[in-house]
């Protein structure tokens, strides 16, 4: 027992001294940003109960947003510009 205590002590400090994923440049976030305004653009006009992945989508542009150092209105008005809704109704 003591043994396999000892073998997974000595794996999480492995994983504390290195890290799991390297920093990403800001052309990655730029690139993944616009990958996922995409895939929220396909799911806004899907037919599907997508709820969820809508949801997931919209919270990760805007966290990709603030990684970028983007306006949230700015941030919300590309996320507009990839939806089947329209703001504030129709006139």
């Amino acid at each position: 027992m003591s043994e396999m205590l000892r073998n997974h002590m000595n794996e999480m400090l492995d994983r504390y001294e290195k890290p799991l994923e390297k920093m990403r440049s800001p052309q990655e976030v730029l690139a993944r940003y616009n990958q996922a305004l995409t895939t929220y653009r396909e799911l806004s006009f899907s037919t599907d109960d997508v709820y969820r992945q809508k949801l997931a989508a919209y919270a990760e542009i805007k966290a990709l947003g603030w990684v970028l150092g983007k306006h949230e209105k700015t941030v919300i008005k590309d996320i507009a510009a990839n939806s089947n809704a329209t703001p504030f109704g129709n006139f």
